[in-house]
C-alpha cells in the first residue's frame, strides 16, 4: 500500500525521451554560436523554455484542448528545473519562487497545464 504514491505511470520513459529531444534541440550550438544566444544558464533555461512552449503548442493545436501528455512533459520539465536549482545551491526557501518564474514563463501563453507538480 505505501508504494502507490510512487508508482509511476508506463508513459515515463516516452516521457523522459521526449524531454531529452527538447533539451537536446535546446542546447544546439546553431543557437550559441550562429544565432547569437549567449551560453549562459538563465539562455539555456530560456531555449529549453522556447522549445517546451513550441512543442505544447503543437500538442495543444493536434488535441483541440490540453493534453495529458503536454501536463506530463510539463511536470517532467518542473522535476528537472527544480533539480537543478538545488544542484546549483539555490536553497530550499527560494527553489518555491524560483520555479514560480519559470512556470509563469511557460504557462503565460496559457497553455492550458496546471502548475508544477
Amino acid at each position: 500500500m505505501i508504494s502507490l504514491p510512487f508508482r509511476r505511470s508506463g508513459q515515463t520513459p516516452n516521457i523522459d525521451a521526449l524531454y531529452g529531444m527538447i533539451v537536446a534541440q535546446a542546447r544546439s550550438r546553431a543557437f550559441y554560436l550562429g544565432y547569437g544566444v549567449p551560453d549562459t544558464v538563465s539562455a539555456r533555461l530560456d531555449m529549453i523554455v522556447l522549445h517546451l512552449v513550441l512543442l505544447l503548442r503543437q500538442l495543444r493545436s493536434q488535441n483541440g484542448g490540453a493534453s495529458p501528455t503536454g501536463q506530463r512533459l510539463f511536470d517532467r520539465f518542473c522535476r528537472d528545473i527544480d533539480d537543478n536549482f538545488r544542484e546549483m545551491g539555490v536553497g530550499d526557501l527560494k527553489v518555491p519562487k524560483e520555479m514560480q518564474k519559470v512556470a509563469e514563463a511557460v504557462l503565460w501563453p496559457r497553455q492550458g497545464l496546471r502548475r508544477c507538480t
